[in-house]
């Protein structure tokens, strides 16, 4: 048998939860040196999980967080980029687990999430792949608009270019250097052909990402297959829903129930913190959210500039709209009527 692949992670923030020390752990457990990378020492890493500094890979400073959520997921997804030009290394997201070892006889390494989307979090390129160096060149501007956005993304985007006031990639939608751009980095070099099938990784998809918490469904019969080698546990909102609503364990007789077991792990050695939940006073003023619900209705301003503009959630002004409509029918028919006279065609008929 050939030697396994490593694997690597990042982690940004802390101490780690359990739910990254089943998943590291998971890897180490199935015999591959795991390496996680951080900017400062992680006193409750795993046995036989390797530290290392993330600096040697990619600069904490800047530090690229989302500016609405504060997030540094994009930084993460730069960091893997570097990581796999400068490394032979795997990479996983914290939230990975490893069903089976990761046995692959390539270096390319990738799975659909969906249908006409492979997600990044589980990545492994060669240091020649045309998708990786086609990416690191392009994330080098950090006011790129991304050509797989929407047309009328794309547009909007260069009129506020163009009008001098640039995006920068930190202020654009969720997501802008993640799954979207490796998609189409990777169809754009042909090597979205090697991706593996959904099972692979996400036999679970988000939406039934509970049913892995939850002692009624029979995860391992119901979803995983024999090409399952990994399984995402979508942290970023099972994590809330295991502290808020579970007291930080998944029910006993579930499939993450078991792989604690499995794996020596218990949650109560390292619970999963509360979410810091960000409140802005603003966006619990009726004012500024009447204020964001007519500037929605406008067809010039689409919800994607608005939030960029005010520094609000995309779906924030959605349901500002929404309040307007349901508060307010008559004003919200009145807007809709006038946005609809002015975009008739002006006539100038025959004197």
């Amino acid at each position: 048998m050939a030697e396994l692949p490593e694997i690597a992670s990042l982690w940004i923030g802390g101490r780690l939860s359990w739910l990254e020390q089943l998943c590291l752990k998971s890897f180490a457990d199935a015999g591959h040196h795991t390496t996680l990378y951080s900017y400062s020492p992680i006193e409750n890493v795993p046995e036989n999980v390797h530290q290392a500094s993330a600096e040697e890979i990619f600069p904490s400073e800047p530090m690229y967080r989302h500016a609405r959520t504060g997030s540094p997921a994009i930084h993460a997804d730069l960091f893997r980029l570097h990581m796999l030009k400068k490394t032979d290394k795997i990479w996983v997201d914290a939230d990975m687990y490893c069903y089976r070892p990761f046995a692959f006889e390539t270096e390319t390494v990738f799975g659909w999430e969906k249908p006409g989307l492979v997600c990044n979090a589980v990545l492994g390129l060669p240091k020649d792949s045309p998708a990786l160096n086609s990416m690191l060149e392009f994330f080098k501007d950090e006011y790129a608009i991304g050509p797989w956005l929407k047309p009328w993304q794309q547009r909007e985007l260069q009129e506020e270019k163009d009008a001098g006031h640039p995006v920068h990639m930190t202020s654009q939608n969720w997501g802008f250097t993640g799954p979207a751009a490796v998609t189409y980095f990777l169809q754009q070099s042909g090597e979205i052909k090697q991706a593996l099938t959904e099972d692979a990784f996400y036999p679970v998809s988000f939406k039934y990402r509970n049913h892995m918490i939850l002692s009624r469904f029979d995860v391992e019969r119901d979803n995983l297959t024999d090409n399952t080698c990994g399984v995402h546990f979508w942290a970023r909102r099972m994590k809330p829903r295991l502290e808020e609503k579970e007291n930080n364990w998944p029910r006993r007789g579930s499939f993450m129930y078991g792989l604690l077991e499995k794996h020596g792990i218990n949650p109560d050695d390292a619970p999963i913190p509360a979410k810091k939940k960000k409140v802005e006073a603003r966006t619990n003023d009726p004012e500024f959210c009447a204020k964001i619900a007519l500037e929605g209705l406008r067809k010039d301003s689409s919800p994607d500039s608005i939030s960029r503009k005010h520094n609000v959630e995309t779906r924030f002004v959605r349901d500002c709209i929404k309040k307007l409509e349901e508060a307010a029918p008559e004003v919200f028919r009145a807007e809709m009527a006038k946005e609809s006279i002015e975009e008739q065609p002006v006539t100038v008929g025959k004197k």
